[in-house]
């Protein structure tokens, strides 16, 4: 029991914080923002409850029902009415809270002219409607009002809740938001001036000071307050425009409670209607111009970081317009293509094409872009003294807000010698290093592919497996240099004797294979042999050393001897080895003996 509570304490006072929070709020609403016994003209503590649950959920709505349960309970309020109150209060804050959730997908952070457009809708025009008909229903049933007078006690309610949520949830927002600067020393003296003018300025529209210069008669009016705000906004961020926000309410409520200033007989008058007004006109300005301000710094920041990287890349980047012809390229666009960049202004990049593409590729690019609008893929270009090279390159369409085409942007790399690296790379896990032929995993996958090209059409191959005979007695007696040498010879012949479609491999050592595609007879495998032991008895001339040697044979037919790889190659093999055990010299068929 006791680690459940201790497990709880942070919420338990983060809860009674925000109680003590709607309870101070109140107190400010109720001294200042009282227009008669049962309404007011604003309502701080709606916009803390429904900043409370926008940044910690809807596990807060206890503590906003006790607080405003409290706060009815301080007035003496009857107690059906302390329960209405109570109700309608966490009502409308869950309203609020739920709509900006389900429907409004509101960034907290209020970086955007949408969020603060729909916080204000959906967590406070509509929902304030709740709280504007159960309170006032409530005072009817305490008999704290008259049935005549609920109309305009909701009215009065409603702008009070709608004020309160507009102006204060913001304010909480951007304070909670940890992102958000408040204080830059770069703007130091500029900040200390708008505070000391909005002070000074504040204190004689709303309070009625008497400035130096002016006449008596002449007091400054709200047009010297709007440009502040303009300057907050747009110059210091939105936690300082809160701040100026709250600056100018704290001396209008002050200024009509003492009935001086501008606001002196609005009170009186018009049961502070107009306050209502500026207030909400100051809520949805000032944070309105501190978004936009915020937006074009971002911008222009991106835009310049933009640049920075455009500049500093090492890809090449080339913009077009609508109509194809380039607008702007990078420094990496003249070290790639060796063009300058007032060289290809205005130039369509067709001055790249290196005529190695067909125009069905270049078809299939444009459909691409058209229906997509992103290509990206591999193309050779010729560079500005003549030299083609391959580039990967991704085209991205930017589009205008109707919709057409505005811009095309490629960006490409030189892969010309990469692309040459992975060919050498794979040929050299393909091939043998000495003698350059097909090694022993390249020739099984050519043998897969032509076993299944001979089961599809029915045709026949031959394998044949080829071991050198008095090889080791050259090695021993001239070296490996020169047995090397032979190899290479070896090979040489051998690829002689074929076509190209067939395949001459090296497995290691002095083991050869040759695959031979599409034979019709035994006898063309056999007269194949036959030219292959002649060529290989002939004298071999290396470095003033007259080599002769042989060749054994093992020959393996598709399909009479097999119709699976591993089965062809194995007897080919056995076939090999019968033909060396009978005198070398010569080939043996697999099953028959030479």
């Amino acid at each position: 029991m006791r680690v459940e509570i201790v497990k709880k304490m942070p919420y338990i006072i983060q809860s009674l914080g925000l109680v003590i929070a709607y309870l101070a709020a109140a107190k400010i609403g109720l001294v200042f923002g009282t227009v008669s016994s049962s309404a007011m003209i604003f309502w701080p503590p709606g916009g803390i409850a429904l900043a409370a649950l926008l940044l910690g959920g809807v596990r807060f709505l206890p503590a906003v029902f006790v607080a405003a349960f409290l706060t009815a309970k301080i007035v003496d309020a009857p107690a059906i009415f302390a329960l209405g109150f109570s109700f309608g209060s966490a009502l409308e804050t869950f309203a609020g809270f739920f709509l900006l959730r389900r429907f409004g997908n509101v960034d907290l952070s209020l970086n955007r002219l949408r969020d603060l457009a729909l916080l204000i809708l959906l967590g406070s025009l509509i929902p304030s409607a709740t709280s504007a008909i159960l309170v006032p229903l409530a005072l009817l049933k305490a008999n704290m009002i008259s049935s005549e007078m609920l109309p305009d006690v909701m009215w009065q309610w409603w702008r009070a809740d709608v004020l309160g949520i507009a102006f204060f949830t913001p304010i909480v927002l951007v304070f909670a938001n940890r992102k958000s600067k408040f204080f830059k020393s770069s703007r130091a003296w500029e900040m200390a001036a708008l505070w000391v003018a909005s002070i000074v300025i504040g204190q004689s529209v709303f309070l009625g000071w008497h400035l130096p210069g002016i006449p008596r008669d002449q007091q400054l009016g709200l047009t010297w307050v709007f440009p502040l705000l303009v300057w907050a906004g747009l110059r210091t961020g939105r936690r300082n425009t809160a701040l100026i926000q709250l600056l100018f309410l704290s001396q209008v409520l002050a200024g009509a409670y003492l009935q001086t200033g501008y606001f002196s007989d609005d009170f009186a008058r018009y049961g502070l209607a107009n306050f209502w007004m500026f207030a909400m006109m100051l809520a949805v300005a000032g944070m309105a111009l501190a978004i936009l301000s915020t937006l074009q710094r971002k911008a222009m920041h991106q835009i310049a970081l933009n640049a920075k990287v455009s500049a500093v890349s090492n890809e090449g980047i080339v913009i077009v317009d609508a109509n194809g012809n380039i607008v702007d390229v990078n420094p990496a666009f003249t070290m790639l293509t060796g063009y300058t960049r007032d060289e290809v202004l205005g130039q369509n990049p067709r001055l790249l094409k290196s005529g190695k593409q067909s125009s069905e590729f270049f078809a299939d690019m444009w459909k691409a872009l058209i229906e997509v609008g992103h290509w990206e893929g591999e193309l050779w270009n010729r560079r500005k003294d003549g030299v083609a090279y391959l580039e990967k390159l991704a085209i991205y369409t930017l589009k205008d807000e109707h919709g057409k085409v505005a811009n095309r942007i490629g960006i490409f790399s030189d892969i010309t010698q990469s692309r040459a690296e992975q060919e050498t790379v794979a040929h050299h896990a393909q091939h043998d290093f000495l003698t350059n032929l097909p090694n022993r995993m390249l020739f099984r996958d050519r043998f897969k592919q032509q076993l299944a090209l001979a089961k599809r059409n029915g045709k026949k191959f031959a394998v044949i497996y080829i071991d050198l005979d008095k090889f080791k007695p050259v090695n021993d007696k001239l070296g490996h240099q020169i047995g090397d040498q032979l190899l290479v010879a070896v090979a040489e012949k051998l690829k002689l004797q074929v076509r190209e479609v067939d395949t001459v491999s090296r497995f290691g050592g002095d083991e050869f294979a040759i695959l031979l595609s599409e034979v019709m007879t035994r006898n063309d495998v056999t007269n194949l042999a036959g030219k292959i032991l002649l060529a290989l008895n002939q004298p071999f001339f290396l470095d003033g050393n007259i080599i002769n040697i042989s060749g054994s044979l093992g020959i393996a037919m598709y399909p009479d001897d097999g119709s699976e790889m591993e089965s062809l190659m194995s007897k080919a093999d056995a076939a090999m080895y019968r033909a060396k055990h009978n005198g070398s010299n010569t080939y043996c068929w697999c099953g028959e003996y030479a």
